[in-house]
Order: structure tokens, then C-alpha cells, then sequence
């Protein structure tokens, strides 16, 4: 194919012609598209293979061909991909997938479409935009109306040259259980070096843009349902939905070399369908957790872990179900991902790996599945010796604004760490006294080769500052010197300081008529710790002294 962006402009009018005709026809059937993602492979020399997969219900008609288009600063193109043969993923035990409606059944079926084009995409400042978008969705709980459907990746081939999108190995529209827990992971794999970070993202697709759609009062893109959380560093996503019908979850994975820099991203849209189910899902009962030798390996965060290179590891992970005689069947791909077993032995030629794993109860003709991705990461030494700095007690103010708890440690500690709060969890850099507890948190530095530890004790002040009640005095232009603080309400600490609020300058303990400017007066107490200074104002008004005036005589003649 020639390099996008190079094309003769009568070329891309017919292309851009032709997929105006077929989105014409394409929208009444949008409907039956149930999400997707876009990824690519680079196959050398600025080429690179893009696939777009869809997902589509199966009671609508069969995909037609798609229209991607690419974007940089050395141009635009769209370009139509036709369809595929569609592979079927409808979540359905084996013995009743002759009954979906990918074969004509009554059984809700899902059919994965693969669209792929191989193009050449010449390195741009910047970097490529592929994207996709296709008006309308199926009825869904947390969002407003029918909006399209947009997703797209991100190619930053001018920052490396010949490098592969992060990968999805997780291909089906997940059934789930109305009211019970629900753990997922899309098993996303990233090129060996490169670290992946997720999050969830507003969906996409207002009127065939990539406009922002809206969402239902009580949802989100960050909380696509009440309750739902994200791992960023290994992608699981658990959450409980409450009611029946399909929800949509936006899923964003940007990738980073090794040095931190970002060098393109992924994004998956899909919906998840709840309905009824007659038996309890599987669930996973806690995080991974290490067994046999753990020298040279490290919890980064929760089934994150890390582990130096050559240095042997196990870890296990239990699922259980509460429906007496399920038998749980669990997959992974840990054949491909982890040569010989999951017992393993770090390798920096095999980083990272997300490995994927699926558990499901063998219900039919639905059957219910959890998926846990465990992220191992394999480093080496740094060369140098780490250092945590040094332990640390602070007083923190229920009301101080957020803070970076690497700053509040002796010493100076190395950066890039992580921390755990006082519960032994993952926690971020940051503390915020209005949502985290009191407590120990543990700061590690280094990697799995080396590392050191320091500790921060947070506790919170009870000593807020306290400037009393606002108040007024009322005095006599002649009167006597009278103490500001007199003139204020409750208890206010002592040693404050005094301001005119006109002005803003320094004003006495004292109010004196015969010297002193009335107006009003502020009292303002320092917070400590992190607390807020505390105001509060007296308002001084004057009254003229009586005056009977002067004294004096009067002579009258008495002419009796």
C-alpha cells in the first residue's frame, strides 16, 4: 500500500466518497455493534498491520466493510477495510453454541469481526491517530440515549520507530450476574520493556465524532457503574451492577518505554450485559500472593509483581464458588506467555506479562466467568544501592490540602518508588487528609534486585487555630484604650495578629479613640501542621462625645 498521507487527492475523494456511501448504510444497523478496540503490529520498514475488531450481536446482519482513518501532521486519509469472516465468542457452554443466534438459535450470540489493512505510515512530529467511529449503540443503563460508538489508538512511531500497540487477549462481550461481584481483565500484553498503565475513560461517538457522549445522572466514565474500581498498573476491573440491561465500560491503556516515555495508547469500548443468572458467579478471594522462594521478587501493587531477572518465583491465586457441585475449569496463557509453567524465573527477554486468568463454573447454557490478570515484570540490578531515606513523624491537619508524602521523609530519598498505606494496600504518592487514614505508610525504593524502606507516621492535629467569634465595638470618641479581642466571641487563642482589612497592615492589640481610625479589624491565628489560618473580625464604630457647649454670662437691665 502506498504511505498514507501520500495518495493523489483525487484518490482520497473517492475513498472518502465511498465510505460516505457505506456509513450511509451502515447506520441503521449500528445498532448490533456491541463495542471494539484498534491495535497494530509493525511489520518493518513503517509498515504496520491495523486490525479493527468489533463485536456484534448476532441478531443483527452481518458486518460490511469499515472506514478507518488516519491522522498526523503529514496528512489524512480513510481508507475502507472490507469485512471479514466473522469467529464467534458468545459466552455459552459448549454443549448449547448450536443454539445461539450466530446459528439461529434464541441464545444471545456474539460474533468478533477482524478487520485488518496492512498501510505504511511514515514517521510524523506527533505521531499517528487512527480512528474509528460509527453512529449508535444498542439502549444502555448508564448512558443518555443511543450515542455513536468512537475508538482509536495512538502510534508513536517518530519517538519508536517499529513498535507494537499493546495487545488484547481477552475477545468476548462478558455476561455477568445482577447484584454479584464481577472481576475482569482484558489480559492486555505489552512489547517486552514497555510498561502499560490503565484507566477508564468517558465513552465516545456524539453525532460520528469523537465528541464526548453523556452519561446518566449516578454514572460515568471514571465510574461506569457506582462502586467500580481500576487497577492502573495490571488492569483489573471489579464492580457489582444492579440492575438488568448492558452497561458500557471504556477502557484506556497507555503504553511507556522503559525510559517513561509514552509511546502510544489502546483503548477498548464494550458492553457488558447483565441479566439474572440461577447461580453465583466464581470469584477470586484476595491478590496474588508469593509461595517457594520470594528472594529477588516484589509486590509493586496488587497482582503486580516484579521479580529480578533469573531469580525463581511461584505465586498462587484461589478462586472459589459458593454453588455446591460447580467444578471451576481455569485457563490461562500461561503456555505462551511463561515457557514451561507459572512457576517461573524472572526474564527480561519475556517483560512484562500480563498473565490471564479465566475461571469459569461450567453453568449452562451461560456460562459464568472471572478473570484476573497477574502483571510480572522482570528487572535488573540499578548499580547503585537504593536509599528510602529516613523515617519520619508528621502532624497533619484534617483540613490540609493534599501533600506528597515522599516530601514529609528525612534524608533525600530516591524517587520512583511506591507506597503502602497503613492496611499494607497500594497506595498512591500523594496523602489527602480528607479521605486517608492516620497511620504507618511504608515507602519502597529500588526494584526487585534491591531496594530499602522507610517508614512515615501520619498522625492528625487537634490544635486547629481558633480566632473566635466576629464581634463590634461600639465606643465613646473620647473614651479610654480598649483590648480588639475583648470585642470577640468563644475562646480565641492568644498571640494573634491584628489587621486593618482596609488596608491590610498591622494593627494594635489596642483600639484607642484618640488615635486610632475606626473600621474593621481582623484577628487572624496561624494554623499549624497544615491547617488553614483562622480569622475573625471585629467592626469598631465611634460615638461623638456629649457636648453641653461652653459656658457663659448673661447681664439684663432690670428696669422694674
Amino acid at each position: 500500500m502506498e504511505p498514507i498521507g501520500r495518495r493523489p487527492a483525487v484518490r482520497l475523494r473517492q475513498l472518502l466518497l465511498w465510505a460516505w456511501i457505506i456509513a450511509g448504510v451502515v447506520q441503521v444497523r449500528a445498532a448490533h455493534v456491541l463495542g471494539g478496540n484498534i491495535t497494530y503490529v509493525c511489520l518493518g520498514g513503517n509498515n504496520f498491520q491495523v486490525n479493527l475488531g468489533l463485536f456484534y450481536d448476532c441478531t443483527g446482519v452481518a458486518a460490511l466493510p469499515q472506514t478507518l482513518t488516519f491522522t498526523s501532521a503529514c496528512g489524512t486519509q480513510s481508507v475502507v477495510v472490507p469485512a471479514p469472516a466473522p469467529v464467534e465468542v458468545s459466552q455459552i457452554c459448549p454443549s448449547q453454541l448450536a443454539n445461539s443466534s450466530c446459528n439461529g438459535g434464541s441464545l444471545q450470540g456474539v460474533n468478533l469481526y477482524n478487520f485488518q489493512i496492512t498501510v505504511n505510515l511514515p514517521p510524523c512530529p506527533g505521531g499517528w491517530l487512527i480512528s474509528w467511529v460509527l453512529c449508535c449503540r444498542a439502549p444502555t443503563l448508564n448512558l443518555v440515549a443511543a450515542p455513536g460508538t468512537y475508538v482509536e489508538a495512538v502510534l508513536r512511531n517518530d519517538l519508536a520507530p517499529c513498535t507494537d500497540s499493546p495487545q488484547f487477549a481477552e475477545q468476548s462481550v462478558p455476561y455477568i450476574c445482577v447484584g454479584e461481584e464481577f472481576n475482569f481483565n482484558f489480559g492486555v500484553t505489552a512489547a517486552p520493556g514497555h510498561n502499560l498503565i490503565y484507566s477508564l475513560i468517558g465513552a465516545r461517538g456524539f453525532a460520528t465524532t469523537s465528541a464526548p457522549v453523556n452519561y446518566q445522572a449516578g454514572f460515568s466514565g471514571t465510574v461506569p457503574v457506582p462502586g467500580t474500581t481500576i487497577d492502573p498498573f495490571s488492569g483489573q476491573i471489579s464492580f457489582t451492577p444492579g440492575a438488568i440491561g448492558k452497561y458500557v465500560f471504556v477502557v484506556q491503556v497507555d503504553q511507556y518505554d522503559a525510559n517513561g516515555v509514552f509511546i502510544g495508547s489502546v483503548m477498548r469500548d464494550i458492553m457488558l450485559i447483565a441479566m439474572p443468572c440461577n447461580s453465583v458467579p466464581p470469584v477470586v478471594q484476595g491478590f496474588a500472593t508469593l509461595s517457594g522462594p520470594n528472594d529477588g521478587v516484589l509486590f509493586i501493587g496488587n497482582n503486580t509483581i516484579e521479580v529480578c531477572h533469573g531469580a525463581p518465583f511461584c505465586f498462587d491465586l484461589v478462586f472459589a464458588d459458593p454453588n455446591v457441585g460447580d467444578v471451576l475449569s481455569i485457563s490461562s496463557q500461561a503456555a505462551t506467555l511463561l515457557p514451561g509453567t507459572v512457576c517461573w524465573a524472572g526474564d527480561v527477554a519475556h517483560s512484562p506479562v500480563n498473565l490471564l486468568m479465566q475461571v469459569n463454573d461450567g453453568a449452562c447454557p451461560v456460562i459464568n466467568t472471572s478473570t484476573v490478570g497477574v502483571t510480572i515484570t522482570s528487572v535488573v540490578p540499578t548499580g547503585s544501592q537504593p536509599y528510602a531515606g529516613l523515617d519520619a513523624t508528621v502532624q497533619v491537619c484534617p483540613t490540609a490540602l493534599v501533600f506528597d508524602l515522599v516530601d514529609e521523609l528525612g534524608g533525600s530519598p530516591d524517587p520512583g518508588g511506591f507506597w503502602m498505606a497503613p492496611d499494607m494496600s497500594f497506595h498512591g504518592p500523594q496523602f489527602n487528609p480528607a479521605t486517608d487514614p492516620p497511620g504507618t505508610y511504608l515507602y519502597v525504593a529500588g526494584n526487585a534486585c534491591a531496594n530499602d524502606t522507610a517508614q512515615l507516621t501520619i498522625a492528625f492535629t487537634t490544635n486547629l487555630p481558633d480566632a473566635g467569634i466576629s464581634g463590634a465595638l461600639n465606643l465613646c470618641g473620647i473614651a479610654s484604650a480598649v483590648a480588639l479581642v475583648s470585642a470577640l466571641g468563644g475562646t480565641p487563642d492568644v498571640g494573634g495578629a491584628w489587621t486593618h482589612q482596609a488596608t491590610g497592615t498591622p494593627a494594635g492589640s489596642l483600639y484607642d479613640p484618640l488615635l486610632d481610625v475606626p473600621g474593621v479589624f481582623v484577628y487572624t491565628v496561624s494554623g499549624v501542621s497544615g491547617c488553614a489560618d483562622a480569622t475573625a473580625t471585629v467592626t469598631v464604630t465611634e460615638q461623638n462625645a456629649p457636648d453641653a457647649g461652653a459656658d457663659n454670662s448673661i447681664t439684663l437691665c432690670d428696669q422694674g
